[in-house]
C-alpha cells in the first residue's frame, strides 16, 4: 500500500538529510540562531510546536514556513535542515511546524493548523525579525499538498477555525512545492494514506477529496508557486505535476517549474539534483518574496 511506501520514503528522506548534512553542504551554525519547540497553537491533545531559524544580522526578513511530509500519518518538524539551512543562509527566516497526524484527525484539521501557523508568525513578526507581508510556505510530499492548500485558500474562513490571532490574515505571498500530492482523486480507492486523511476513500467523501486536492482549488487570486518533481517518482506520479502546472497556467497563475530527470520521490535531497534544485528555489524566492 502507498502508506507503507510513503513512510519508507519519508524515513529514507530524513536519513538522507542527516547523512548529507553531516558530510557536505554544512553551514556554520553561527550564521543563524535556532529556537526549538516554540508552541504556535493548541493541537488535538497537546500544543503544536515549531522550530524557528533566524539569520543573524537581519532587521526585517522574508520568512518561509516549512511543512513536513509523511503521508499525513508520520513525520515531525525536525525533518529538513538540509533544505532549510541553505535558504536561511540567504537571509530567510525559517519556521518548521508539527501538525496533528491522521488517523487521529481528519482533513481539514491539519490544513487549519498550518494556517494558524501563518497567523502566529504574523503576530510574532517583530520578535523573529519577520516582514509580515513577505511570508511563504513550503512543503514536501503530503506537506506539499498542505502548503499548496495554504497558498490557494487565502483567507477562506472555512479553514481559519483553529488557533489564535483570528483578526490576522493566513494568506501567504508564495509557495514552494516539492514532490507534492496534488490530486487525491487520481490515487487508488484503497490508498491507506488518503483513507486515513479523509476518514474513508475519495468515492465515499467526494466533496472532501476535492477540497483536499490542490488541483481542484484554482479559483480566485493565485499566488506565485515554485513546483519541483522527479519524473521517475513512483509515490506521486509525474502526471500530477504536469497536470497541475497546465491547470495553473490556464487559470493565469504564475508557476515556476523544476523537473529532476529520472528523479525519485526524494530527489530534492539527492546529490544529483540538490544544488540545481536549491538554486532554482532561491531564484524563485528572490523574484517573488
Amino acid at each position: 500500500m502507498r502508506l507503507g511506501l510513503l513512510t519508507a520514503t519519508f524515513i529514507l528522506f530524513c536519513g538522507t538529510l542527516l547523512h548529507a548534512h553531516q558530510i557536505k553542504d554544512v553551514h556554520p551554525a553561527e550564521s543563524f540562531s535556532r529556537v526549538n519547540g516554540v508552541p504556535y497553537t493548541q493541537g488535538k491533545s497537546a500544543p503544536l510546536l515549531a522550530n524557528m531559524y533566524v539569520p543573524k544580522g537581519v532587521s526585517m526578513a522574508p520568512a518561509i514556513i516549512f511543512i513536513h511530509g509523511g503521508g499525513w500519518t508520520a513525520g515531525t518538524r525536525d525533518f529538513s535542515d538540509k533544505v532549510i539551512v541553505p535558504l536561511i543562509e540567504h537571509g530567510y527566516v525559517g519556521m518548521t511546524i508539527d501538525y496533528d497526524l491522521s488517523p487521529g484527525v481528519r482533513f481539514p484539521i491539519a490544513l487549519e493548523e498550518c494556517k494558524a501557523a501563518v497567523r502566529w508568525l504574523r503576530a510574532h513578526a517583530a520578535e523573529y525579525h519577520v516582514d509580515p507581508d513577505r511570508i511563504a510556505v513550503a512543503g514536501y510530499s503530503a506537506g506539499g499538498e498542505l502548503a499548496a492548500l495554504v497558498a490557494l485558500t487565502g483567507d477562506d474562513p472555512r479553514y481559519d477555525g483553529i488557533g489564535d490571532f483570528t483578526t490576522l490574515s493566513s494568506r501567504v505571498k508564495a509557495a514552494i512545492l516539492w514532490s507534492s500530492d496534488l490530486d487525491l482523486t487520481t490515487f487508488s480507492e484503497k490508498d491507506q494514506s488518503i483513507t486515513a486523511y479523509l476518514g474513508g476513500s475519495c468515492s465515499e467523501h467526494k466533496d472532501l477529496c476535492l477540497q483536499a486536492s490542490p488541483q481542484h482549488n484554482l479559483g480566485g487570486k493565485l499566488p506565485p508557486i515554485f513546483i519541483g518533481h522527479g519524473n521517475a517518482d513512483e509515490d506521486v506520479p509525474y502526471p500530477q505535476f504536469t497536470n497541475f502546472v497546465a491547470a495553473y497556467k490556464l487559470a493565469h497563475g504564475s508557476i515556476t517549474t523544476f523537473t529532476a530527470e529520472q528523479g525519485q520521490h526524494d530527489y530534492v535531497v539527492q546529490p544529483k539534483w540538490f544544488r540545481a534544485s536549491m538554486d532554482a528555489t532561491l531564484n524563485f524566492l528572490k523574484k517573488n518574496l
